[in-house]
């Protein structure tokens, strides 16, 4: 008698432990309302571009960035600055699903054609130029020859 509620229970508590906090979500939001919301161009520009970096990025990688990573977090990544960290200063375990790796690594390959599910770790990040740079790693990985 009592199953169908301790389900409704446990299936409300996995729920809030697999979803975003959003009360976090919106300190970092708040945190990053103090810097200029950037177009993803001139976020591309700013950051992607000589010489924040030795060799530009591809525009289409910056706009995955910009767009995908908003969609998981929730967070204005036209504000986000390469230098800022993903645990300490942007909070993304917390205010992301707790899938957001996993479904990164499908609408990568999704738009990139590349499966990188077995090289992604989102523990190995430590700033969110870490994360942008191994995406851009991926893409310039050479093709494993098949036999």
């Amino acid at each position: 008698m009592w199953q169908p509620l301790r389900n409704l229970v446990n299936s409300l508590t996995t729920y809030m432990a697999l979803s975003p906090d959003m009360v976090t979500r919106q300190r970092v939001n708040q945190w990053l309302r103090s810097r200029p919301c950037l177009t993803s161009t001139e976020w591309f520009i700013r950051y992607w571009t000589p010489p924040a970096v030795p060799r530009a990025l591809p525009r289409a990688l910056s706009d995955f960035a910009y767009e995908q990573l908003h969609a998981y977090s929730g967070l204005d990544i036209g504000r986000v600055r390469p230098s800022d960290h993903l645990i300490d200063d942007l909070a993304f375990p917390a205010v992301c699903w707790f899938d957001w790796g996993i479904t990164l690594c499908e609408d990568f390959d999704e738009i990139f054609a590349l499966d990188i599910s077995e090289q992604f770790d989102e523990t190995q990040f430590t700033t969110f130029a870490d994360l942008i740079h191994f995406l851009h790693q991926q893409l310039t990985l050479p093709e494993p020859e098949t036999p």
